[in-house]
């Protein structure tokens, strides 16, 4: 299984997705050796927080340079919704560490919605 639980979450900086920019093509999701891509009911692109571990193999990959280090990423992109979601209901400290990525990394879009 791919989620990564508890304190270990806090570890991992992620990346940024613009949807608005993706083309749907799959380089991204085929890199990734833990599965944190998928493609969205549009076909576009979608982190998966819970399973970013870092990686960073789909940045260079995309065609169309819309993937960023969460460090890296263009306010407008960190401003969208959608654009990652979490898979399960996290406990009060993974809450915690989650409030505190989206703080560290100026994350102000939401996730998908469960």
């Amino acid at each position: 299984m791919s989620t990564v639980t508890g304190p270990e979450l806090a570890k991992y900086q992620r990346v940024v997705v613009d949807m608005d920019t993706c083309i749907g093509c799959g380089a991204c999701i085929s890199v990734c050796p833990y599965n944190a891509l998928e493609l969205n009911e549009n076909g576009k692109a979608r982190l998966i927080w819970d399973f970013c571990k870092d990686d960073f193999e789909c940045i260079p990959v995309c065609p169309v340079n819309c993937i960023w280090k969460s460090s890296e990423a263009p306010a407008e992109s960190k401003a969208k919704n959608e654009w990652f979601r979490i898979t399960r209901q996290l406990t009060p400290e993974e809450q915690q560490i989650f409030e505190e990525w989206k703080k560290k990394y100026g994350i102000t879009g939401n996730p998908v919605s469960a």
